[in-house]
């Protein structure tokens, strides 16, 4: 009987799929890099890998970036920052260690890339204009309406 081997489950394969595509959104190509940060994701029982290395990265970012870890848009001003300044050349290494392992040139890059939040939508009132198509009539009108009696000039 020959070597046995060991057949990833579909499961498995399905978990790897997604990893490398959110590792890919952030820049990484090469098929070492993506298995050195599937092999970095450290997965409790019961946690699918994928929630699991979001939640990393996004600690990784927040302390990076000095943000707050619980807001949404954490992971995605992250991944437009890192991908801007450059660190996806520098390999998985860079996404493996520590946050305070970044270089002052590195760390720099990365909060300058850092886009603004956009503000949140807020109602606001405008006015309703009247348009005037024809000046020299909206200018005959009001004044034939000022020489009557009990009406705006202003309309």
């Amino acid at each position: 009987m020959g070597p046995v081997t060991s057949q990833p489950s579909p499961s498995d394969v399905a978990d790897r799929a997604a990893l490398d595509a959110f590792f890919r959104s952030f820049g990484f190509e090469s098929e070492a890099d993506l298995a050195q940060l599937a092999a970095g994701v450290a997965c409790a029982a019961g946690t699918a890998p994928l929630a699991q290395a979001q939640r990393q990265v996004e600690a990784w970012l927040a302390e990076a970036l000095d943000l707050a870890a619980g807001s949404d848009a954490v992971l995605a001003r992250g991944r437009a920052a890192f991908v801007l300044s450059g660190l996806p050349a520098h390999g998985a290494a860079v996404l493996l260690a520590p946050a305070a392992a970044l270089s002052c040139t590195q760390l720099r890059a990365l909060r300058a890339a850092l886009p603004l939040p956009t503000p949140a939508e807020a109602p606001g009132a405008m006015p309703e204009q009247q348009l005037v198509l024809n000046p020299l009539v909206a200018l005959l009108r009001r004044c034939w309406r000022a020489s009557e009696p009990d009406l705006s000039v202003i309309r």
